[in-house]
């Protein structure tokens, strides 16, 4: 399997941490300096999930010159579809026009999504013999988050982004992934309503009940996750690195999850990772969930310094799971 190309696309509306400051009562210095956060773009009113990564898939398939019927499987890492029924992946390959022999399928996961979402399509071009994915991101949590939250909306913005993704490309090979989900503490990142389980309108014979505006909302236990990201990610660098015959240095550089700056910078301190490898984004557009990681390499690719690189991929949060993997780029 080889990751060929990353393409991104953003939302229309831009904020500026004052204008994220003004919404959330937090202080500006806390979302620039703690939160990292400098800027962020968010979902229009007239702006969906779907639209955003066919905007997405549309600017890479221009550039790679790729037709919609070469496209072959189609998956969509979400845990935000802009519907219940049908799933994202069939809206998106309506809108791209792709065949109608397409495997498309939604993977409901966040910000480890990506890593597994590699796993996934390797795992499934190699089982069916399949030869061109499209692996596609969007989690647009403007749409969950109460705006007055400081937990969630001075943290979060929204991204979609596509890769290319070949069974038999030399662009990349994908390594051993190390992956792991601690159930017990599920409770730290959740919605409370609108699934099965209590849904924000239950129909029955004579009875409607609808569920709060808070228990829709997605609510986020900060020192939670950044103790289970201190926990658990350094092992699982370090497993994800004995795993791949690799020891710390022989990393070019590290994309990791982009929770926050200071979870970042702590992270990288706890597992030994120079700081000058670590790379960052989250300044220009948040905590992105799913597309961070993508956007992160999409940046290095464009501009050719993956060349001949090996790169370390991390994602954690939801669930709480984890993924971590390398990709090794071709001179």
């Amino acid at each position: 399997m080889s990751l060929e190309a990353i393409a991104s696309a953003l939302p229309s509306i831009r904020q500026d941490a004052a204008e994220v400051a003004r919404l959330t009562g937090a202080k500006e210095s806390f979302i620039k300096d703690k939160v990292g956060l400098k800027q962020r773009y968010i979902l229009a009113p007239e702006e969906t999930g779907v639209g955003l990564a066919a905007a997405a898939c549309e600017k890479l398939m221009a550039a790679k010159g790729l037709k919609p019927e070469a496209v072959d499987v189609l998956i969509f890492v979400t845990q935000t579809p802009d519907r219940k029924l049908p799933q994202n992946s069939a809206q998106l390959a309506q809108c791209l026009g792709l065949k109608a022999g397409l495997a498309a399928f939604d993977l409901a996961l966040g910000c480890s999504g990506y890593v597994y979402g590699l796993q996934v399509v390797e795992s499934f071009l190699a089982a069916t013999g399949c030869e061109t994915a499209l692996l596609v991101t969007c989690d647009p949590y403007s749409r969950i988050m109460a705006a007055e939250d400081t937990a969630t909306n001075a943290v979060f913005g929204d991204a979609a982004t596509a890769s290319l993704v070949l069974r038999r490309g030399d662009r990349s090979r994908l390594g051993i992934t190390d992956f792991g989900t601690d159930g017990g503490g599920g409770e730290a990142i959740r919605i409370d309503a609108g699934a099965a389980q209590a849904p924000s309108v239950a129909l029955q014979v004579d009875d409607v009940a609808a569920h709060d505006r808070d228990a829709l909302r997605l609510k986020m236990n900060g020192r939670e996750v950044f103790n289970f990201v201190m926990t658990r990610i350094p092992v699982s660098i370090e497993t994800c690195l004995a795993r791949n015959g690799l020891a710390l240095d022989e990393v070019d550089c590290f994309a990791c999850h982009q929770g926050s700056l200071y979870m970042l910078q702590s992270l990288a301190k706890r597992a030994g990772i120079p700081p000058e490898k670590l790379l960052i984004n989250i300044d220009r557009y948040g905590n992105t969930v799913s597309s961070t990681i993508p956007m992160l390499l999409e940046a290095q690719m464009a501009n050719g310094s993956m060349a001949g690189k090996t790169v370390l991929v991390s994602g954690f949060g939801v669930g709480l799971s984890w993924a971590t993997s390398v990709i090794r780029f071709g001179s």
